[in-house]
């Protein structure tokens, strides 16, 4: 250790006797920690051609150092400091190399420091031994993997961790014998070690990958291989379930459309060396790009044995998802990540197309706008609402950059563009745009540029309304002298902002009959004017969004609300019934509908619903009513029992269950639970899973606090696996009848190694937070916020929103309102980026109590 402090005061020293000297230290613009944008332009401007030649050491054991050496070769047009990132401690170098001799540096504010006059024009070779961070590791018992999406990788490895600096990566793995290894590039050799158990894995170079793109897996896992027309797909796993084990050539052959479906579309052949995807317990996304080494969760890619509708088209959308990633994100990246939505957008609005002829019997009009319209104004709609295309000035926050507007507004606005450009023109502009920034770094500016080739529009004012600004229109409308639509919107922040969108609205007459409306909102449009073919006579109302292409908040007309929810089960056209859904919930959260109205005439509508989509759209709807404007549950779960009963699909009968056993709080729906639960028993019809019962176990343990003990013990008696007996064992004391365990466990998450598997961290937190304990749970809610710049620091980029939706999901009170409130008021300068979460979150609360 003395060694070590004299080495790093001995770098200190000598950067400050060069700066003497007149070799100036680097600006502290560039050196804060985290990579900001002058240091991202500075690394730009000076250095090209960047190779890595990585090597990592990796222990059984989770409990020894991964160790490391990373050769990094990169020319240099003139001699400027070397700044590389490496987010550790200064005990975690162990030495640094240039060109092969021993130079002084300084490890500061997250970087490796070489100074200027210890460089060379052009080609410079740095060689780094280190001590890896365990952040990015994510090692468990049995396996690891890594995560460095959007600039982790300098928490595992010195690097330059920005997306626009490309890199060649060349790996080599000593790992374990019995342990299988995958990475970006192939498997080019395997040696054994002089050390008995342990091998040595090497792999081949990669084409140019951001530093986020960079992964490897290490661990026992079991591979399947699959085959199409010369391409070969390895799939790794630890299932031990054969009926979710042979669902893996399922999974290939989705893969296997994926990748031919945008080679066809985009002329561009699969721009790889490889696909292989690793299907992993407890893994905090649904999947990750990573080119080669694709990660997936195994709860969205193995389905229970009778998968509802939503599921199959939730794991094939994952998977057109992450494979339409390889053209846009892997082979085209983003320059810095507040244009992290251009990949993002491509990604989910593609897997939207891609799916279609994979389930012909779907309306993939109505599943495009049930995906993406609500989850967007789930944001949208809020005080944190945030644009698509956000600032950032440093690296370290772009994480923050993730949420549901830029995965599911941007899907709605890019329909609007193609649109407006026409199909084809924008597929030829697509074409261009990937040949023009093959393997490199594009912005959203260059592509409109591209686009505007194609098309008479204007897409650049067009982008900045609905792209650079945050929020949606409120647009209302009224029938004037019964003859003439009129129809406004305006911006509810007052900017005075114009939305150019299409509109249509939908006129019902009182013999029945209806009426289509088109308007459309040009430019500086505020008004428009549409005169009906007859008159509108007394219990005329208007159905406002009627094909669901339009967005923002659409008001119901005055006096409509009862009419709009009275026309709801008899509406024959399915996405007519889908954006009236939406809408008419939205009318519910701003209170324009009381919401003892809105379920008195959902419930008469859900049993009737005869498709999937819809009948899913609206459970969860009721389900959320319920949850904010509790009323007696009886008849709630009357309906919803006796749809698990008596409904003719047996999905419909499943979705049902799961959301009785989340409402249920009638002593009689309690007993009924329990006595399936004990005898794992299913009610007629309803096929239930593992993650059924495990589930219900949570629920149960909740309500019967008498028998919680019993009930958890029996549960993690019953699961096979060993990977979830473990997320069980974690998870369950958050159930506990006790409060000083249920406190326990609150406290054991504010501790950074016990939030390691994240998923686990948020269930657990969530149950903690319950809204039958909501009285109990308000005092963790401060705690848990003053925590959330560590949990952003040390997670990983969805976590922070999960932490606060998981923390404030469950409450409806006034005091849980009351802490935000302090929380805000105590941290007057809270980063905007992180306060928008909370606010995204909060924002129930608010409606609640305004």
């Amino acid at each position: 250790m003395i060694y070590v402090m004299f080495k790093h005061f001995i770098g200190i020293a000598s950067i400050a006797f060069l700066s003497a000297c007149g070799s100036p230290a680097p600006d502290a613009a560039l050196l804060q920690p985290g990579v900001s944008r002058e240091l991202a332009q500075f690394r730009k401007e000076h250095f090209k051609e960047v190779r890595y030649n990585l090597f990592f050491s990796i222990p059984e054991s989770r409990e020894e150092a991964v160790t490391g050496k990373a050769d990094i070769t990169l020319a240099i047009r003139e001699r400027q400091p070397v700044i590389i990132d490496f987010r550790g401690e200064s005990e975690q170098v162990a030495s640094v190399l240039l060109n092969g001799r021993k130079v002084p540096y300084t490890v500061k504010d997250e970087h490796i420091v070489i100074d200027t006059r210890e460089v060379t024009n052009g080609e410079n070779r740095v060689t780094i031994e280190f001590t890896a961070n365990d952040q990015s590791l994510n090692r468990r018992d049995e396996f690891l993997y890594t995560l460095l999406v959007p600039d982790r990788a300098r928490t595992l490895f010195p690097c330059f961790d920005q997306p626009d600096m490309k890199s060649l990566f060349t790996l080599s793995l000593e790992v374990p014998s019995s342990w299988q290894a995958v990475a970006n590039g192939a498997i080019e050799q395997v040696d054994s070690t002089s050390v008995t158990g342990r091998r040595r894995v090497y792999f081949r170079e990669t084409e140019p990958l951001s530093t986020y793109l960079f992964s490897f897996v290490a661990g026992k896992l079991t591979r399947e291989t699959y085959s199409r027309d010369g391409r070969n797909i390895s799939i790794y796993h630890r299932e031990t379930d054969p009926k979710k084990v042979a669902q893996c050539s399922d999974i290939a052959s989705e893969v296997f459309d994926a990748l031919e479906w945008q080679e066809e579309y985009t002329q561009i052949p699969y721009p790889f060396a490889k696909y292989d995807l690793i299907i992993l317990p407890g893994f905090q996304f649904g999947g990750m790009e990573h080119t080669g080494a694709t990660l997936y969760t195994d709860g969205r890619m193995f389905l229970n044995e009778n998968p509802t509708l939503n599921e199959r088209l939730a794991r094939s959308s994952l998977i057109a998802h992450e494979t339409s990633h390889m053209w846009f994100g892997d082979f085209v990246t983003m320059e810095w990540f507040n244009d992290v939505w251009t990949k993002e957008v491509f990604a989910n609005y593609y897997a939207s197309q891609m799916i279609e002829p994979l389930f012909p019997e779907v309306n993939h009009s109505l599943n495009f706008m049930l995906d993406y319209i609500p989850a967007a104004y789930s944001e949208d709609r809020t005080a944190g609402a945030n644009p698509v295309k956000q600032q950032l000035e440093n690296m370290r926050d772009a994480g923050l950059m993730y949420g549901n507007i830029i995965y599911d507004k941007s899907p709605v606005i890019l329909e609007m563009l193609i649109k407006k450009m026409g199909k084809e023109s924008f597929r030829k502009g697509i074409q261009e745009y990937l040949k023009k920034y093959a393997y490199g770094n594009a912005t959203w500016e260059g592509l409109i540029g591209i686009l505007d080739k194609y098309t008479d529009d204007d897409l650049s004012a067009w982008s900045h309304v609905w792209v650079n600004e945050k929020g949606m229109p409120e647009i209302s409308g009224v029938i004037t002298e019964g003859k003439t639509l009129l129809v406004a919107q305006k911006d509810p922040l007052r900017r005075g902002l114009h939305w150019e969108q299409d509109l249509s609205f939908l006129v019902v007459y009182p013999d029945g009959k209806t009426e289509d409306v088109q308007v459309s909102f040009k430019k500086e449009a505020m008004f428009c004017f549409k005169d009906l073919k007859r008159p509108a006579g007394e219990g005329t109302f208007v159905i406002p969004n009627a094909d669901g292409k339009g967005y923002g908040f659409f008001c119901l007309f005055e006096n409509n609300a009862n009419a709009c929810l009275s026309y709801l089960p008899f509406c024959k056209d399915e996405v007519l019934r889908g954006s009236l859904l939406i809408t008419l919930y939205e009318n519910l959260l701003n209170r324009r509908i009381p919401a003892e109205l809105y379920m008195e005439a959902m419930l008469d509508y859900l049993p009737g619903e005869t498709n999937s989509l819809l009948f899913s759209a609206a459970l969860g709807y009721i389900g959320n009513c319920q949850r904010l404007y509790p009323s007696d549950p009886e008849k709630l779960e009357q309906v919803l029992w006796r749809i698990v009963m008596t409904a003719e699909q047996p999905q419909r009968r499943l979705q049902a269950f799961r959301q009785y056993r989340s409402i249920a709080r009638s002593p009689e729906a309690v007993r009924r639970l329990y006595a399936l639960w004990k005898d794992g028993k299913e009610p007629a019809g309803c096929s239930l899973s593992e993650n059924d019962y495990i589930s219900l176990s949570y629920d149960l343990a909740i309500q019967m606090p008498d028998k919680a003990d019993e009930i958890v013990a029996t549960q993690q008696a019953r699961i096979t696996n060993p990977d979830r007996k473990r997320q069980y064992a974690f998870i369950s004391p958050s159930v506990s009848p006790r409060k000083e365990v249920r406190d326990s466990v609150f406290a054991s998450l504010l501790v950074v190694g016990n939030r390691r598997i994240e998923p686990w961290a948020s269930a657990a937190l969530s149950n903690l937070n319950c809204q039958l304990r909501q009285k109990e749970a308000v005092g963790y809610i401060r705690p848990a916020l003053e925590a959330l710049q560590e949990v952003q620091r040390t997670g990983d980029i969805f976590f922070p929103r999960d932490w606060v939706r998981a923390l404030l999901n469950g409450h409806t009170s006034l005091a849980a309102r009351k802490e935000v409130d302090d929380f805000f008021a105590a941290h007057p300068d809270y980063p905007v980026l992180l306060s928008n979460k909370v606010r995204q979150q909060a924002d129930h609360l608010y409606r609640l109590h305004d």
